[in-house]
């Protein structure tokens, strides 16, 4: 099973053994540390998953939706921003491109500071929401296949995105066109080597294939940012703003969790992992 895989990262094909799942299995990438989730899926079998209709539901109904979340999401974009280039944060007329915008709430907050916004969606019926509800140009499909003005964007954003991936380098080299030149990427996705994910094993919350197929932590993030092309790529870890998997537990126990949680990202074990990325 792991001999035929081709790490889709860095091409190797030696692979350790991480997880065994019911429908499959984690192997881990022995050159770049990529994580992928074995056999993996076609793109047929993705695009029935993702138009289903119950996971449709399941997304718009999440507690990680919502104008809330979206503020606190984009307030932690600005200290990104600023920490490492202020010139984007203030720029006049800055064009910001989310890709895989969900429910369209962050590029509404980005939007009103200032932001000339658009976004990509899978969904074709999430783009149409979108579009209706908020009025901001959502582009439907792949982002390798958009037609999208390259060298353009001041910000490109993408949030839980690239796990979902069977191919996330050919993502990341489109970013790297897209992008103008004194621009920057973000991303955010979970961190398969975060103290969550090391201490839960098989059972940590983001191992839900085939929603999540491709899994990374700083070194393989890092690793495929600079296989697209980017020259300044700097990789750090967060804790989550919420724990899904704790709602059920007793409050004083969600504090002590959450509390170890928010100490993690020192170690570079936080349970999100992000990047600021730069062409030069």
């Amino acid at each position: 099973m792991t001999s035929r895989t081709v790490c889709p990262i860095c091409t190797k094909t030696s692979y350790r053994k991480l997880h065994t799942l019911d429908n499959g299995g984690l192997i881990g990438c022995k050159n770049c540390g990529t994580v992928l989730f074995v056999p993996r899926p076609t793109i047929d079998e993705l695009e029935t998953f993702y138009n289903d209709q119950k996971y449709r539901e399941n997304f718009d109904t999440s507690s990680m939706v919502g104008t809330g979340f979206a503020h606190h999401r984009y307030e932690s974009l600005c200290n990104v921003l600023k920490q490492f280039d202020v010139q984007i944060a203030s720029k006049p007329n800055r064009r910001l491109l989310d890709v895989g915008c969900g429910t369209g709430d962050f590029l509404q907050v980005a939007q009103r500071d200032g932001w000339q916004v658009t976004g990509t969606e899978l969904s074709a019926t999430a783009a149409d929401k979108i579009a209706s509800r908020l009025g901001i140009p959502i582009l439907t499909g792949e982002i390798t296949s958009l037609q999208l003005p390259e060298v353009n964007y001041d910000l490109i954003t993408s949030y839980h995105v690239i796990e979902h991936l069977i191919e996330p380098l050919a993502m990341l080299r489109r970013l790297y066109q897209l992008v103008s030149n004194e621009g920057a990427i973000f991303l955010e996705t979970p961190n398969i080597d975060s103290l969550g994910a090391r201490l839960r094993g098989a059972k940590w919350s983001h191992i839900i294939p085939p929603e999540h197929i491709t899994y990374f932590q700083p070194r393989s993030l890092q690793y495929a940012l600079r296989q697209a092309g980017f020259k300044r790529v700097f990789v750090f870890t967060s804790a989550p703003q919420m724990i899904e998997s704790t709602q059920h537990l007793p409050v004083p126990l969600q504090s002590v969790i959450k509390a170890i949680y928010n100490i993690a990202p020192r170690l570079n074990l936080g349970a999100a992992l992000q990047s600021i990325a730069f062409k030069d």
